[in-house]
């Protein structure tokens, strides 16, 4: 569907607008003065309102273009400066643990990026930012950073205590054509195996590469520069972080108990014993998830603004509480106690209905 330019908005319009609100915010005796100031000033305002008008002329979404550009040249730290944080409500199942839960987002988020429909409805919408929130990365950049999209990307990467992990979200059909989302099982059981990896070591402490995407811009592309000319493991390992369809952290802690404190908890790190400390900003979604279950999410701010990563996480909340984790829980954490590590390479099948099966891959 095409989408129209984003107009430039008419001068009288704003005006008028400007006025109302002046008007109801200023004190009576400061309000004829802005009055008396603008008519003065009107034709250098005509002049200013020409000027833009001449600098979108043929240019669609100018303001998301505007908004980028500024952002994207920002030197400063993105855990102060940019990073957007959203803590998600509740699950409404009793009993939901880290693992259900993360499971669940990883497979919603998968959904929404496969059928990017479930998010805009019927209703056309400006494109421009949600293309570049899933399999995004930012990349820093000597003069100004870039966002790189990576739409090959089948992957996310989990950090957690056990280190840094891929894994499967999304599949292709071997005959080529739309990803899809994978089963949510088959997620629900890598995601089983990556935390039951023992505590990592120095050698792949998950913040060795997490912790560089909070330093300086400038800082951290020139080490990024360094990191990629020398090649071997950690040049490879810095291409699977970068390329991947989403960050998911899962804490090894309970977040704050005030919603405030878990905020900054989310976008930050820290806020318990255990904690990571640590985001992989560059992401431009990270998912982040607690012990006792609660979850938030990081937008990087130059890819989305709040309204688009409102919009999102409302989305991606929405889908995950449509999975049965009570079927997943009772049915697959009981085949693991009876069969161990070797219930991975089993199926469940359930008939449905006389000459019907429906398979669920562990």
């Amino acid at each position: 569907m095409t989408l129209l330019n984003y107009p430039v908005p008419e001068l009288d319009v704003t005006l008028q607008e400007v006025s109302r609100v002046l008007q109801l915010t200023l004190r009576p005796d400061l309000y004829p003065e802005f009055k008396n100031t603008l008519e003065q000033q009107r034709a250098l305002l005509q002049q200013a309102q020409e000027q833009v008008a001449t600098r979108a002329l043929g240019k669609e979404n100018w303001v998301t273009e505007q908004f980028k550009r500024n952002l994207l040249s920002c030197y400063d730290p993105l855990p102060t400066s940019t990073a957007l944080p959203v803590v998600l409500l509740p699950p409404k199942a009793k009993g939901c643990t880290q693992l259900g839960r993360a499971a669940a987002l990883l497979w919603a988020a998968a959904k929404l990026y496969s059928e990017p429909m479930l998010l805009e409805g019927n209703v056309p919408m400006e494109n421009t930012q949600q293309s570049e929130i899933f399999a995004a990365s930012r990349i820093p950049g000597k003069s100004q950073d870039e966002i790189k999209l990576y739409p090959d990307s089948l992957h996310a990467i989990v950090t957690c205590a056990g280190g840094v992990f891929p894994v499967d979200i999304l599949g292709r059909p071997s005959t080529g054509g739309l990803v899809s989302a994978r089963p949510f099982v088959d997620i629900y059981n890598q995601l089983a195996q990556v935390m039951d990896q023992p505590r990592a070591g120095t050698l792949n402490d998950p913040s060795a590469i997490c912790s560089l995407s909070a330093l300086d811009r400038k800082v951290w592309a020139a080490t990024r520069e360094e990191i990629l000319g020398k090649g071997g493991e950690t040049s490879a390992s810095l291409r699977l972080m970068e390329s991947a369809v989403l960050t998911l952290c899962l804490e090894d802690c309970n977040p704050p108990s005030e919603l405030a404190d878990t905020l900054n908890a989310v976008r930050l790190g820290g806020g318990g014993e255990g904690s990571l400390y640590l985001r992989y900003y560059d992401k431009v979604v990270n998912l982040v998830v607690y012990k006792d279950s609660t979850a938030g999410m990081v937008f990087e701010h130059s890819a989305v603004d709040g309204m688009v990563a409102g919009l999102v996480t409302e989305h991606v909340y929405n889908l995950s509480e449509t999975v049965d984790l009570n079927f997943v829980q009772t049915e697959a954490l009981s085949l693991r106690q009876t069969l161990g590590e070797s219930a991975a390479k089993h199926m469940i099948v359930t008939p449905t209905h006389m000459r019907h099966y429906k398979t669920w891959p562990l």
